[in-house]
């Protein structure tokens, strides 16, 4: 049985006819424009620092870098939070003009604290909800603390596009008028997810290392290797805006992701791995997030056909994994914790497959 990483497209959710008034978002094709966008609106010049989180993907901070912005990182504690006593040493020794807080795998952190520190010293925050749309986008105005929030809904949904920006102030950027993604290019992703689903029925394992190297390589080829500095908001895609505008697509998404990480946390406990996070506390998880303190698990489910995955993996920055003295935690987490998948396309029986394996493991 083949478990994907990523949830599948819908049909009855691609079908319907549901037309709910989309959020009040700026969209982007990607979190990491948006991010771009956030500082620049919100007054933020070159050669300015902005303080990150060294647990970070470096997809993230490349377009920042190419902007010029100077990037000041900072270790996560052991909770995967931002100690407040380093975050003001830093921001006085680099004058630091912007935070980026992150709620890492769905889970939201508490931030009233760093938000107010920071906003005494006039230091703009800025929530990154990447891993966390399900959780964030529906919180209400008067719940918000930071000064802006950046979402990547393709972490969550099965869209090729969905970053997106949520300024807390009533100015907005001016949105150009064409899509995120082109019409092709969006029926071209969900044509090559719909085929991969098939194949996955059919038991091609497409998580082989073979198959994931060829992956990587055509990922290189196509990608580019200068960042997109185009930060102009544009209009979401087609799927995008199916999904969104299903209120009852994304209220079943949030149960079934709920329902899969309650069960797969209940068995992993069980079996005696520790976890990452083990309640939902009115969070919607992106992943079952479990350690591995020996190495070893994610290879060895995806040699079985599970998606499951480590971020931010190869994506950490050079700078971070090159001074583990300086950054311990984010080394240490970035080699340890594994994440299941949850998503809304997994069955029960997939949810059972995952346990059994896990369990092979834990009796090897």
């Amino acid at each position: 049985m083949i478990i994907s990483a990523k949830s599948y497209p819908n049909p009855h959710a691609l079908l319907s006819k549901d037309n709910v008034k989309l959020p009040k978002l700026e969209f982007y094709a990607l979190g990491r424009e948006a991010f771009l966008s956030a500082l620049i609106s919100m007054g933020l010049q070159k050669g300015d620092a902005v303080l990150i989180p060294a647990f970070m993907c470096n997809s993230t901070i490349k377009s920042l870098e190419a902007y010029g912005f100077d990037i000041v990182f900072i270790d996560v504690d052991q909770h995967l939070r931002l100690p407040i006593d380093q975050v003001a040493s830093l921001i006085s020794v680099h004058q630091v003009k912007a935070l980026l807080i992150v709620h890492y795998f769905g889970f939201t952190q508490v931030i009233d604290e760093i938000v107010a520190l920071c906003h005494q010293y006039d230091v703009k925050v800025i929530e990154d909800a990447s891993h966390s749309f399900l959780s964030q986008f529906s919180v209400q105005a008067s719940e918000r603390r930071a000064d802006a929030e950046i979402f990547s809904m393709r972490k969550s949904l099965p869209v090729q596009d969905g970053g997106a920006l949520r300024l807390n102030r009533k100015n907005t950027i001016g949105c150009i008028d064409k899509p995120c993604i082109s019409l092709i290019s969006d029926v071209k992703n969900i044509v090559i997810r719909s085929t991969e689903r098939v194949l996955t029925i059919l038991g091609v394992n497409i998580y082989a290392d073979a198959i994931t190297k060829l992956k990587n390589n055509l990922r290189r080829f196509s990608t580019s290797g200068e960042a997109n500095l185009e930060c102009s908001p544009c209009l979401p895609s087609w799927s995008l805006k199916k999904y969104l505008g299903n209120e009852l697509y994304l209220q079943k998404t949030q149960q079934i992701v709920a329902q899969n990480f309650t069960r797969l946390t209940d068995a992993c406990t069980a079996m005696g791995f520790r976890l990452a996070f083990d309640d939902i506390n009115h969070n919607v998880p992106q992943a079952c997030v479990v350690y591995d303190e020996k190495g070893g698990l994610v290879e060895y489910l995806r040699a079985r056909g599970i998606g499951a995955w480590c971020w931010p993996a190869e994506e950490m920055p050079e700078v971070v994994t090159s001074q583990v003295d300086k950054y311990p935690n984010a080394n240490y987490f970035n080699k340890t914790l594994v994440l299941l998948p949850i998503h809304q396309s997994l069955s029960n029986q997939q949810v059972k497959h995952m346990i059994q394996v896990l369990s092979q493991w834990r009796q090897r």
